[in-house]
């Protein structure tokens, strides 16, 4: 990802990825208001979706929808949603040993310079496993957003 792409360019191509387009964010009859969130936004598509008979989504489908819903309700009006992600705002969520998790902003915009950045932090921290995310929201809890790679020590960074 480039610094000039926005959070919902990146929440769009997760959509695509997990099956779904921009067909499905303008079927939904769902107006995302101001206190929506994501998990919100899912359980009204799929009552939206129950309603009028239609097949059962996936649910990745469902949230991917309603990220993009969201990332683009909060680009509209970012003076409302000042905590919302920004392009290229990239979170690391470290897995220690012990079993905790700690997150951590990437100071870099480029995903290959994050990932460089990234790894430089877990290597540091002596950790096994990370994941670096793109936050939905501004989302700054461990395990939030959408999963851009993970790490492996193992195996190196994949998706």
């Amino acid at each position: 990802m480039n610094s000039k792409q926005s959070s919902s360019d990146q929440f769009m191509k997760y959509l695509k990825s997990v099956g779904s387009s921009e067909s499905d964010i303008n079927a939904a009859a769902y107006a995302v208001s101001d206190d929506d969130t994501v998990e919100s936004v899912v359980s009204r598509l799929r009552m939206e979706q129950q309603e009028h008979g239609g097949n059962a989504k996936d649910p990745s489908v469902l949230h991917a929808s309603a990220q993009v819903m969201i990332s683009r309700r909060d680009e509209r009006d970012p003076v409302n949603h000042a905590g919302a992600s920004q392009p290229g705002e990239y979170q690391l969520d470290i897995h220690h040993s012990a079993g905790s998790t700690t997150r951590e902003s990437i100071p870099a915009k480029d995903l290959e310079d994050a990932k460089i950045w990234a790894q430089a932090r877990i290597e540091a921290q002596g950790a096994e496993f990370a994941a670096m995310y793109f936050p939905a929201g501004g989302g700054d809890s461990p395990g939030t957003g959408a999963l851009v790679a993970s790490f492996d020590r193992s195996v190196g960074w994949y998706r």
